[in-house]
């Protein structure tokens, strides 16, 4: 943390090596998670965009009337601002509030045996191998909410209003990381629908400028699948879930 900032709280986390930071300063207020050692990351958002290894993650409050020329380089040099590297952070913009960030983790109970489950076949876990978690992070903002599929009029690309953050302990494959977009997202409609989050009548699916991250340890047990079949998915769901329910609730309190 640079002298500059000023911390306002942070998060204890069941992944060792991972810190959550709700961070204010004179340019901003921003979510912070940061890794000890790179995480591998797949992001829908620009910066730190698609496949990469990223040791922080930013969700980044921005004005909702943010409309920058160059928004890459205006996110580049606030990242160094902040003391931080760019090649190192993943990020997001959001025009919800970041202090009413929804969290959930849960982690994976093993059997007897000390095996998961996926798609019915058994995942020996390894003597020493750690135990699989999954930690969400989900900022909600309703002012522009949509229906994918549905007929809506040019929407500009920033910021995002629903961004979601997801840390896995584990190693994915690329496919199983896309697997786990899907989930993430599916997760994301199934909780508006939960919200009563409507769109002309019908049930919201998101909003026009969501993001979505996912991030891995690459420690212990390698899954090849993230679908809601496998323990994996299940954990994302039900995390991704839990935290848009609680951010949503807060945004309904105090809708900006």
């Amino acid at each position: 943390m640079t002298n500059k900032d000023a911390w306002i709280g942070s998060m204890e986390v069941p992944i060792s090596s991972i810190r959550m930071d709700l961070i204010s300063s004179h340019q901003g207020t921003y979510l912070r998670i940061c890794s000890e050692n790179p995480l591998r990351t797949l992001n829908s958002s620009p910066w730190g965009g698609g496949f990469g290894m990223h040791k922080v993650m930013m969700n980044r409050q921005v004005d909702k009337l943010y409309n920058e020329a160059d928004p890459l380089r205006e996110m580049d040099e606030f990242i160094q601002r902040e003391g931080l590297n760019p090649q190192e952070t993943a990020g997001m913009l959001t025009a919800a509030k970041v202090k009413d960030v929804g969290y959930s983790s849960l982690t994976w109970e093993m059997g007897e045996d000390g095996d998961i489950s996926e798609f019915g076949q058994k995942l020996a876990m390894k003597p020493g191998k750690e135990p699989l978690h999954v930690c969400s992070w989900v900022t909600v903002g309703l002012g522009n909410r949509a229906r994918a599929g549905a007929e809506l009029p040019a929407a500009s690309l920033y910021p995002g209003t629903i961004n979601t953050i997801v840390v896995i302990n584990g190693c994915l494959t690329d496919a199983a990381m896309v697997n786990a977009v899907i989930t993430a997202t599916e997760a994301k409609a199934a909780a508006l629908q939960a919200l009563g989050i409507l769109v002309e009548g019908q049930s919201a699916t998101g909003t026009t400028t969501d993001a979505v991250l996912i991030a891995a340890t690459c420690r212990g047990q390698t899954y090849n699948y993230a679908g809601t079949a496998t323990a994996l998915g299940y954990l994302i769901g039900r995390t991704v879930y839990e935290a848009i329910m609680h951010s949503g609730h807060l945004y309904e309190q105090t809708p900006y």
